[in-house]
Parts: structure tokens; C-alpha cells; sequence
């Protein structure tokens, strides 16, 4: 018997049992005359039949009749599909769930949520807020921001408190989802393959719906370098381009310029914050970047299994859903860190501390990051994602401890990023990457 934990989001039901994650079914489905499909394989064939699909039943979750349907369907009966066949290929005998659902979700679609569950046959643990459940083990600041940019729309959840943190306001962008985004970056795609080759994969259904299978890997790509190649295979050969990364940033400025308003909008002037971008928003090139350049604003990218595999692992704390109800509020596993003292103006530094090993600081540079490498070093294995081989180098110079960042994804000293390098003092919180693994520093003798 096992809990698993499902994330509800338009995008996708992204499932996790026992730390394994099945992949994600997407929020989709095609109404075939001769049989419904939902989830991933409605998906691979959305574009063929376009008149076919429907992609709004958890957004808009209800049991309104969808218009021209003989027999009728409602949303509601494609989210009983859509659940009921993700639970048939993770769960075994005995397993129960625990939901992960967007701060956009209404309570009355959240008691809608659990009368499919019971005609499903799902025994269910708990409901939580899918933001509060990623961000309560995070080593971040008491002021969290959480940004997703769901299918249809983005949706900004405030969150505040020190040891417990508890839900506050949610603002949405209705305009805002990946939806508009993804069509603007196909639209890119074809023209730069049209001026190059004369192909346009808009063209024919087959070749767009390879264009929208693709754009995933090449967002995730363009992550770590400034250009990426595109290509679409047809029985004709296979037709390219290159594309920049900025090409991308500014066909999306539309959408880019509102969640920044959003961001700006909830982030109070004389707070320190920390932004939480969920793994849909972080995949959005040069995204983050922009929304972190506001004072005194720190930020941290989301694994996609968060939501679900936080909510797995809080059911005990997160509670029954009978009566239906739903936890905005969890204990955090890490004191927040309090943001604007100035890092190093503490007594002096002499160990950090990692897992319950002191690690000494002196003249010889300490070297952390994952994997192995020449030197003093602090191997950070297993890291994941978010963590550089060499992330950052501890030293003593004048007797000053400094941290010096070498990464992409940032170190972060009492919840301010690092910017060249910074000193650092003894009670000082020493965080390495995004979501990121957190040292202490402290003084030895």
C-alpha cells in the first residue's frame, strides 16, 4: 500500500508513488465518435483532429454540458475519464491519493474533484494547495512567491510565515498560459524554417503536431547555451533552422510583460521574497532572469514532481479529505531565512557545515558541487538538477571568508544571490542552486 500523489493542473496529472514518478498525462482529450481518449494519446493526435479535442475540462471543471454532444458530456465526465485511466496504470491494491491542486481551483471544484475520485474508486488522503506542498520544504525566505504558468493561464500564490506557511492570496493572468505562448513560439519555428527552406510545418496537421511534440526539448536545450537547431523529418527528407534565444524572449514579450506585472504586483518593496517557479514556468527562456530583478528578490526552479511528491510525503500533516477540505497552510522543514542582514556581518566563519560534517576554511580554496575533481572539494552526489560539478568556492582571503558563485543557477547567501562574490560570517545559510542544498556556517574552536 502506498500514498500517491497527484498534481491536478490543466497541463497535466503528474503522479508519484513511493518517489517513482509515472509520465505525465496531459489535460487532454479527443472526442472520437468511436471511442474517447484522454491523456497522453489524445495528445499525440490533438492536432490531427483539432475539432476533436477539448483541453479545458480541469480549468474549467464543472458539469455543464459541453455544447454540440450527442450524448451529452460534461467536463466533469472528461476528468472522471481522464483520472480514472491515470489511476489504473500507477495505483496498486490499497494505494490512496493525496491531490495537489492549483490555488486557481475553486472549493466547489475542489468537492467535484472528490466525487470523481469516489465514483473512480480512489480512497482519498488529503487535498492540498499545490504551492504550499512545493514550497514548504524549501530553504527560502518567510515572504514566498510561487509562479506557474498553467495551459490556459498563470497563477501567482502569495504565501507568508516563518515556521508554518500558510496560503495568503492568489492572483491569476488569465491570458497568460502556456497555450498562447507555445502557438507564438510554433509560429517562430515555421517562419525561420519557411525563410531558410521553404517548408512550413503549420502547413500540414502531421508536421504541426511533430512541431508542438518537439518544442519541449528545444526550450529545454536553449536553457544552457544561446542558439538551438530545429528540425521536422517528413517523408521528404528533414527541414531545419537555428534559432537565438532572444528570438524566443521576444516573440513571447506579450506574455512575458504580464507575468511580470503579476510578479511585481505581489511583491511588496520593503520585503525580502523569495519567487518559486514551478518547472513549467522555469522552462520559459530567460523567464526567470526578468522576474528576478526586482529588490530584494531571490529565486528558486521546481522540479516537476514537487507539488506531488510533497504532497505524498505530507499526508499525515496535510489530513483526511472527509469532510472535503483543503490544507493551505503546512510546517516548514527549514527555518526561513530572515533576508536584508548583510551576509558576513556576523563573528568570523571557520567550518561549514553539511549533513552534520564540519568542512574547515582556510587558505586552500573548498571547492562545491556535484561529482568528483581535483583539490579540496565538498561532492554534493545526487544532486539533481540546479547544481554545477563546481558550483561555488569557499576561502579564507584576509581573514575573511568569501563565497565566489560559478554557476548558472546561483548561490545564495541568507536568501541574497551572489553577484562575483560575498562574505560570508559564522550563523550565516549558505544555499547552492535551484530548489538547492543548504549549508550552515559556523565557528570551531
Amino acid at each position: 500500500m502506498a500514498t500517491i500523489g497527484i498534481e491536478v493542473v490543466d497541463a497535466a496529472l503528474i503522479a508519484v508513488r513511493n518517489g517513482l514518478t509515472a509520465a505525465p498525462s496531459p489535460g487532454v482529450a479527443l472526442l472520437d465518435p468511436a471511442r474517447l481518449l484522454v491523456g497522453a494519446p489524445a495528445a499525440a493526435v490533438a492536432r490531427l483532429q483539432p475539432v476533436l479535442a477539448s483541453d479545458r475540462f480541469w480549468s474549467d471543471l464543472s458539469t455543464e454540458s459541453l455544447a454540440r454532444r450527442d450524448p451529452p458530456l460534461s467536463h466533469a465526465d472528461l476528468a472522471h475519464a481522464h483520472l480514472s485511466s491515470l489511476w489504473k496504470d500507477v495505483a496498486e491494491d490499497g494505494d490512496a491519493a493525496v491531490f495537489a491542486v492549483p490555488g486557481s481551483m475553486r472549493l466547489h471544484q475542489v468537492g467535484l474533484l472528490l466525487g470523481i475520485a469516489r465514483r473512480v474508486g480512489i480512497p482519498v488522503a488529503g487535498v492540498v494547495d499545490a504551492a504550499v506542498a512545493a514550497c514548504a520544504d524549501l530553504p527560502a525566505r518567510a515572504a514566498v512567491m510561487h509562479l506557474d504558468v498553467q495551459f490556459h493561464q498563470a497563477v501567482l500564490t502569495e504565501m507568508q510565515g516563518a515556521t508554518v506557511l500558510r496560503r495568503r492570496r492568489v492572483e491569476i493572468a488569465p491570458r497568460a498560459g502556456s497555450k498562447a505562448i507555445y502557438t507564438a513560439w510554433a509560429q517562430l519555428v515555421s517562419e525561420a524554417m519557411v525563410r531558410r527552406t521553404r517548408f512550413d510545418p503549420l502547413h500540414q496537421a502531421a508536421t504541426e503536431q511533430q512541431l508542438y511534440e518537439r518544442l519541449p526539448e528545444w526550450l529545454a536545450a536553449i536553457a544552457d547555451r544561446e542558439s538551438v537547431d530545429v528540425a521536422i523529418d517528413t517523408d521528404g527528407g528533414s527541414f531545419g533552422a537555428m534559432l537565438r534565444r532572444e528570438q524566443f524572449t521576444l516573440a513571447a514579450e506579450a506574455w512575458y510583460a504580464q507575468l511580470a506585472e503579476l510578479v511585481h504586483a505581489g511583491h511588496r518593496a520593503d520585503e525580502a521574497a523569495t519567487l518559486v517557479l514551478s518547472a513549467r514556468a522555469a522552462l520559459m527562456p530567460a523567464l526567470g532572469g526578468r522576474l528576478a530583478s526586482l529588490p530584494g528578490l531571490e529565486e528558486i526552479a521546481l522540479p516537476e514532481t514537487a507539488p506531488a511528491a510533497a504532497a505524498a510525503a505530507r499526508v499525515a500533516e496535510i489530513g483526511p479529505a472527509v469532510p472535503p477540505g483543503l490544507a493551505i497552510a503546512l510546517s516548514r522543514r527549514h527555518v526561513a531565512a530572515s533576508g536584508g542582514r548583510h551576509a558576513g556581518s556576523a563573528a568570523r566563519a571557520t567550518h561549514v557545515i553539511l549533513d552534520g560534517r564540519a568542512h574547515a576554511i582556510d587558505e586552500h580554496p573548498l571547492v562545491i558541487g556535484f561529482g568528483g575533481g581535483s583539490g579540496r572539494r565538498i561532492e554534493l552526489g545526487g544532486a539533481g538538477a540546479g547544481i554545477s560539478r563546481s558550483h561555488c568556492t569557499l576561502v579564507r582571503k584576509d581573514g575573511q571568508v568569501m563565497v565566489r558563485d560559478h554557476s548558472r543557477h546561483g548561490t545564495f547567501v541568507n536568501g541574497e544571490r551572489v553577484d562575483g562574490e560575498m562574505p560570508l560570517g559564522a550563523g550565516d545559510r549558505l544555499r547552492v542552486g535551484s530548489p538547492g542544498v543548504v549549508l550552515e556556517l559556523v565557528t570551531v574552536g
